[in-house]
């Protein structure tokens, strides 16, 4: 048993499948948050879930234990699941996989949530990161694709990932994909400012939402989101609101805004403050605010 529990779903229409995972290949909740954004518009319905059982190591992912409605302590376990929408408005169908970055088994993991993916004959997998990246909240997030299918890199725009080092489950599934499926696939990453280590990053997650337009053949909703991208912001702003330190490193990466994702040069050896340091009084500022 591999703790897999699939039901089966008939007549979707050469689906988009959309991955999503928390952990290495996601700065914050940014990604995963796309896909919540995502099942909840198009009020998808789950197909797939994964028993956490055999995959984790909770003393390293621990369940959460949370208050319901009625102040019932409820315990949540990591969970993995996929859904599918059917879009009416766009040529293709919708597929979603949600998860939490397992500790254990990964081989068996990315196989099985591979060979699923690959029976809903999708016409295109797109992995979604975000990354740490040296740009600023003042501007929009970035954000970049690849693939290595040059027919998919011209018909998106796409660069070619030359990333060498360690990588992720969504690294691994993508690997099992193209080896064993020959799926189409691509890759978006938003570039986080890497001085935010914030839960949640509602510009981050906007941009990846726009981004994904001609990908789905349809503008994902929005919601609200763009307001609280405004909120975030404006938050980040009056918290950091003095600090001569602050806004100088902001003001110089404002200057490289849009260059090749490295550390700004004049940033290494300066007196600039550290990325650990530079925006301690902008999370505390943050985690304090009753509002998200």
């Amino acid at each position: 048993m591999d703790g897999f529990d699939v039901s089966p779903v008939q007549g979707l229409r050469s689906p988009v499948v959309i991955i999503a995972f928390t952990g290495w290949s996601d700065t914050g909740t940014v990604t995963v948050d796309v896909a919540r954004r995502l099942i909840d518009a198009f009020n998808a319905q789950r197909f797939v879930t994964v028993d956490p059982e055999d995959y984790y190591v909770f003393t390293d992912t621990r369940p959460t234990v949370r208050l319901g409605v009625d102040g019932t302590r409820e315990l949540h376990w990591p969970q993995n699941e996929a859904w599918y929408a059917r879009l009416d408005d766009a040529p293709h169908d919708l597929v979603i996989v949600r998860g939490v970055e397992p500790n254990l088994r990964w081989r068996t993991f990315a196989e099985r949530m591979a060979e699923i993916i690959a029976n809903c004959q999708p016409s295109l997998v797109c992995t979604l990161v975000a990354r740490p990246a040296a740009t600023p909240h003042t501007r929009p997030v970035p954000v970049t694709g690849s693939s290595a299918d040059p027919r998919l890199a011209a018909r998106f725009g796409l660069g070619r990932s030359l990333y060498q080092g360690p990588t992720g489950i969504i690294g691994v599934i993508h690997d099992v994909l193209r080896r064993e499926y020959n799926a189409p696939l691509i890759s978006l990453a938003a570039g986080v400012p890497h001085y935010l280590n914030t839960d949640e990053n509602p510009p981050a997650t906007l941009a990846l939402l726009r981004a994904l337009e001609p990908i789905i053949g349809l503008a994902p909703p929005l919601g609200d989101l763009e307001q609280e991208g405004a909120r975030f912001v404006a938050r980040v702003d009056e918290a950091s609101r003095g600090d001569e330190q602050i806004a100088a490193y902001v003001r110089t990466l404002e200057e490289h805004y849009g260059e090749p994702d490295e550390v700004p040069p004049d940033t290494e050896g300066s007196e600039l403050p550290s990325a650990d340091d530079i925006l301690r009084d902008v999370e505390d500022f943050l985690r304090g605010q009753g509002d998200g």
